[in-house]
């Protein structure tokens, strides 16, 4: 099927609709969503948060050289309230805080001049252990069990059934246990499973640190915001008020910039209506989803588009997404 949608993309370039919708988009902001860098075949395993440096910079090299301008969320802010102007204006957003995105995608970014804006999470920032559920997820689908054994604590323990059923096993045994009793816990699945423990030891499944957020931070290019504590986003106002403000202290903390922080991407870029009046009354400006397409001048600023950047999808995705062809066919296909 992706071989098919290509050859369409493909299709739709060259008869030069995209060059039509880019014109008509083009005081149409788009924000990009990245998530963190592949060191090893982690974008095979999870092509919508790992990206490899060849498909990375091969969309950064477009941006460089085409008419597209990235600019930062302080500027797209005022560019939707009709403040000032741009042409063909884009944001680049990193969601999560993982360490690979703090330290290899910001100085990538760096190199082109790019601003971008961070949306951290901040538990696995105070809980410098590997990401449990993602990094079970990756050695089972590494491995490509169907079941293993192993002994914690003295205690001989059997696991089968689906890779979600194993990665809930493991999850219910850790609860109340230390990060470095997790820890020890996640070495020794690796061991039962024969996947090289570099994959912790690379934190190619870990947050970036208090330390390195503090330093990515001096940047004058980067800008980091809020995304709950514990990647999630209730409906209730009372564990919506507890999430973001726990998140906004920790942060603010982090980079001691009390006030500045009132920009909010929705964990998963799930979202509900009725959690927008409680984000109101936080006083967030914006909050992005992963509704794809464009944003126009004068939309609401607390259900902002934005566009899943993917490993697995080509280049020519990404320009009809920039240009809004893929927005025409959406439309198209609703009706």
């Amino acid at each position: 099927m992706t071989k098919i949608h290509d050859v369409i993309h493909q299709g739709i370039q060259l008869s030069g609709l995209q060059r039509v919708c880019s014109y008509i988009n083009r005081h149409k902001l788009s924000i990009l969503c990245f998530h963190s860098m592949s060191v090893e075949d982690e974008h095979c395993f999870w092509p919508g948060v790992f990206i490899s440096k060849k498909k990375l910079c091969e969309i950064l090299d477009y941006l460089r050289d085409s008419r597209y301008q990235v600019i930062s969320l302080t500027e797209a802010k005022k560019h939707l309230r009709g403040e000032v102007l741009y042409e063909y204006p884009v944001v680049i957003t990193i969601d999560d805080g993982w360490y690979r995105s703090v330290v290899d995608m910001l100085p990538i970014l760096e190199r082109y001049r790019f601003h971008c804006t961070l949306y951290v999470t901040t538990y696995y920032v105070s809980h410098q252990i590997a990401v449990v559920n993602v990094i079970l997820q990756y050695m089972l689908w590494k491995s490509n069990v169907t079941a293993f054994s192993l002994c914690i604590d003295g205690t001989d323990y059997e696991f089968s059934g689906s890779h979600q059923n194993m990665v809930n096993a493991v999850e219910s045994i850790m609860i109340n246990r230390t990060d470095s009793q997790k820890e020890r816990i996640i070495y020794d699945i690796a061991n039962a499973l024969g996947i090289d423990t570099k994959v912790i030891e690379l934190k190619l499944f870990q947050n970036a640190s208090r330390e390195d957020i503090r330093n990515a931070f001096q940047s004058p290019l980067v800008d980091f915001q809020l995304h709950t504590h514990i990647h999630s986003l209730p409906k209730d106002e009372n564990a919506i008020r507890k999430q973001i403000i726990k998140n906004k202290e920790l942060l603010e903390d982090m980079l001691d910039c009390k006030g500045e922080l009132n920009d909010f991407c929705y964990p998963s870029g799930l979202w509900h209506p009725s959690q927008i009046p409680h984000l109101e009354s936080l006083s967030i400006e914006t909050a992005t989803t992963l509704d794809e397409g464009l944003n126009a001048i004068g939309d609401h600023p607390l259900k902002l588009n934005r566009s899943l950047i993917m490993d697995n999808r080509s280049l020519t995705h990404i320009k009809l997404t920039l240009s809004g062809v893929l927005d025409v066919i959406r439309r198209l296909k609703a009706n």
